[in-house]
């Protein structure tokens, strides 16, 4: 009889022994598996962090990524091609002065009227831009290729090839925006900009790229203070109808 009891005691115990390590092996499991989880989640987002960045930069074709480059670049195009035409600086003094000799003759001598409109093509745009471009002599734009095209209901967009021996199989800078008057002279605003394929961030556009396109347009509003009060600004296809004043005294 008392060997029957060990026998039961010694069972018993073993039970226990045994639901013991099961009891700690489920809790162990149960904390092992958000600590997995999380890891997995982790290298997850890192992997994906990962991707999009080569992506973006391969996306620019300023640097070659490899597989990257063939699956996220290729070569940007303009909107159409440009050929280059008489520079702005000498359409505006022409029409300006064209425009200030008709007033005066049908004034008899007295400036009656001092509305003035001048277009400006995409052609002359083009033409001021590569030799603007041409005279700061970055080996790393491609001023000969450099234009700008003027399209209704998108803006105007200024198109430089960048010359860089990493480009494969080649990239340009875009940048399209807005032209409008205040206060008698030309205020720009740029909409997106995009080396290659990849979208620059807005914030990148306001800290950099607006600051350098306002300097720019200051000569072009300095070259017509003389000659005009800038009401307004029209997107026609192919060029821009400017409407003002004309702001020289006669004596």
């Amino acid at each position: 009889m008392s060997r029957v009891e060990k026998n039961a005691s010694l069972e018993e115990r073993l039970d226990d022994v045994k639901g013991e390590m099961v009891r700690e092996v489920r809790r162990r499991t149960r904390v092992s598996r958000p600590f997995l989880t999380c890891s997995l989640l982790l290298l997850a987002v890192l992997v994906g962090l990962g991707v999009w960045i080569a992506w973006s930069v391969a996306a620019t074709g300023l640097v070659r990524v490899p597989v990257f480059t063939s699956l996220a670049n290729e070569a940007p195009a303009p909107t159409r091609e440009v050929t280059p035409g008489v520079p702005v600086e000498t359409v505006l003094n022409e029409a300006f002065t064209s425009t200030l000799t008709r007033r005066l003759y049908e004034g008899g001598g007295e400036l009656t009227n001092r509305s003035v409109e001048v277009a400006v093509s995409e052609a002359s745009l083009t033409a001021s831009l590569r030799t603007f471009l041409e005279g700061d002599e970055l080996e790393w734009i491609d001023a000969s290729h450099s234009q700008i095209v003027v399209e209704p209901g998108v803006g105007i967009e200024l198109f430089v090839p960048l010359s860089l021996e990493s480009q494969q199989p080649g990239t340009a800078a875009t940048i399209v925006f807005e032209l409008s008057a205040m206060e008698g002279n030309l205020v720009v605003t740029p909409i997106s900009v995009r080396v290659g394929k990849a979208k620059i961030p807005d914030l990148v556009i306001a800290v950099f790229l607006r600051p350098l396109l306002e300097a720019e347009l200051a000569k072009l509003n300095a070259a017509m203070v003389g000659y005009a009060q800038i009401s307004s600004i029209e997107t026609l296809p192919r060029e821009l109808l400017i409407k003002g004043e004309l702001s020289v005294e006669i004596r």
